[in-house]
Formats: C-alpha cells, structure tokens, sequence
C-alpha cells in the first residue's frame, strides 16, 4: 500500500496540470490514454476495476482525485505494473 500511495501522490503532484503554460498531464489524462490503448470504454474500465463508471468519467475530465484504493483498481484493471512506474517515478 505504500507504493501505491507514492505512485498516486507523484502521478497527483508531478503530472496536474498547473497554470503556467507547460504541457504536463494529469493522471485522468494518463487513465484516459492506457484505456484507450486498451480498447476499453469507460464503462469497461469501471467494471474491471470494480468502481462507478462516474468516477472514471471524473477522472477523465480533471474534475477530482481519487483515493489510493480507487487508483490502485485502475491501474491494475488497467495492466500497469505498480511498483515499477512507482520505480520510475521516483528517478
């Protein structure tokens, strides 16, 4: 669980869009991406990863955060390898 609560706080930190003009993403935009790679609809992704098809919608939209727990369905509904990225984001 502690992997997972670094790889939701720097997805949250390092990849939120601020107000400057950079082009960082944020982790709804990075969900959104693996999914489409995936070929999942929303609704798919929501029902592997066992959450409300609102909630990757939100996600999606930059419209909230999620919970450790609620990151960690997504990522694995989504194939990602949790310690790894937590690895990488960390260098």
């Amino acid at each position: 669980m502690k992997d997972m609560k670094k790889l939701c706080n720097s997805i949250n930190n390092c990849f939120v869009k601020d107000d400057s003009n950079t082009e960082k993403l944020h982790m709804g935009e990075i969900v959104h991406i693996l999914r489409v790679k995936s070929q999942l609809t929303q609704e798919e992704l929501a029902h592997k990863a066992n959450v409300s098809a609102q909630t990757i919608k939100r996600l999606e939209g930059g419209k909230g955060k999620v919970s450790d727990i609620t990151c960690r369905s997504i990522f694995e509904a989504l194939g990602v390898n949790i310690s790894l990225l937590t690895e990488l984001l960390e260098k």
